[in-house]
């Protein structure tokens, strides 16, 4: 099987895709930027909200609530998600040290959320370009953070290890997880394939 991402003489990077294949990335990163904002109010409300009556920030004469409310970030630290997969792509900071994670989430999470948003936003934008596609090299990086998100979603989803190939097979040949370990091994591949491409390889 060829690889779908080439380097161009130009040095564009260049990949075509059958229709059904753009209409399954197209579903696929639409269902990612849908969860990475559908938690947002519910999970993070302290920066999208306003401040109760009374507890105006400014006025509470803390300089760290100050400097907080002056450039937008929430005034409180920020819990992790509950979803397992938005829990993956916006990991904790600190692993053993819930109060730091929280803490270091209030300053991190909104713009790591943006950033994942702007890429979906524009590999969505290349996609409508057709099935034969000509990327920059800002392009395809933004290409690569969405691939990447992708896997870890499906993934997680799938609770995959090393192991999960041999899982994949012992699934009842009617199970729909087998069409997403497919996806994931597709997506993968796709990965593996911009890599190259990206390193001058493809």
């Amino acid at each position: 099987m060829s690889s779908p991402f080439r380097r161009a003489r130009d040095g564009s990077i260049r990949v075509s895709f059958e229709p059904v294949e753009t209409g399954v990335l197209t579903n696929l990163i639409t269902q990612l930027g849908d969860l990475l904002q559908a938690d947002q109010e519910s999970s993070a409300p302290e920066w999208l909200g306003p401040e109760p009556a009374g507890s105006d920030p400014l006025t509470r004469g803390d300089p760290v609530a100050d400097l907080a409310a002056a450039v937008g970030l929430p005034s409180e630290p920020v819990r992790s998600p509950t979803d397992p997969i938005l829990a993956r792509l916006l990991p904790d900071g600190y692993a053993d040290d819930q109060e730091a994670a929280a803490e270091f989430r209030r300053y991190t999470e909104y713009d790591l959320r943006m950033a994942k948003l702007s890429a979906a936003a524009i590999v969505l934008d290349s996609l409508e370009g057709g099935e034969s596609l000509k990327l920059d090299e800002a392009q395809a990086l933004e290409w690569m953070r969405v691939l990447n998100d992708l896997r870890l979603a499906i993934g997680t989803r799938l609770d995959i290890d090393e192991d999960y190939e041999m899982a994949a097979e012992a699934l009842a040949e009617d199970d729909p997880l087998r069409g997403l370990y497919a996806v994931y091994e597709w997506l993968t591949w796709m990965q593996d394939s911009l890599v190259s491409a990206l390193a001058g390889d493809g």
